[in-house]
């Protein structure tokens, strides 16, 4: 038996909301210094040096929550239903799980958020992907001052069968917040004037 969890999303009722979470997000990893400065105190929470990767983790866990929303939202109108299988094709309503590979076959960005997501969730991963990768890694840089700057970056550089094509992970995530507005949009999901009462920023 299936239990309605809005009573613990502390507040998320919506898939629209859920999609401004996202917005949010990705303004938070803008937020947080492209780089350290070593031997300093950190100013705040965002100028610790692993501060970007958390906020980009968090970022991929929302873009793959989408998923789940826009199922449950969707599911049982047959509209809706309708209008998304007019825009992506033939969509797989089965089960959620169906409907979450489905979009990780339709679009290689989803598949990333979800590899991030169930690494950064499960210790050990059963079937991992083999066709999946990612890079982290650090730049140092030495000023003429004498300080040294240290800044992380992320890409992905296999995500399905194309082999070595790095794609850096924030460009990824604010094409696909992008993707999920659009999406709603087309297929007239309601709501969007609650949470977006302006727009999208």
């Amino acid at each position: 038996m299936n239990i309605n969890a809005n009573d613990r999303t502390l507040g998320l009722i919506n898939i629209w909301q859920v999609l401004r979470k996202l917005f949010w997000e990705i303004e938070l990893i803008k937020a947080t210094p492209d780089s350290l400065r070593v031997g300093a105190a950190p100013v705040d929470v965002l100028h610790v040096q692993d501060a970007r990767l958390y906020a980009t983790i968090n970022a991929a866990f929302t873009s793959l929550a989408l998923v789940d929303w826009l199922y449950h939202t969707i599911r049982e109108d047959q509209l809706l239903t309708q209008r998304i299988i007019d825009t992506l094709g033939n969509v797989d309503m089965s089960s959620d799980k169906a409907f979450l590979l489905f979009f990780r076959e339709k679009n290689s960005s989803i598949n990333a958020c979800h590899q991030i997501s169930n690494a950064n969730k499960h210790f050990y991963l059963k079937n991992p992907e083999r066709n999946f990768k990612v890079m982290v890694g650090e730049i140092v840089m030495k000023r003429p001052d004498g300080t040294t700057d240290v800044a992380v970056i992320t890409h992905i550089i296999r995500n399905g069968d194309t082999p070595d094509t790095a794609t850096s992970v924030f460009d990824m995530l604010v094409s696909l917040m992008v993707w999920w507005e659009d999406l709603l949009t087309n297929i007239q999901v309601l709501g969007r004037e609650q949470f977006f009462p302006q727009g999208a920023p």
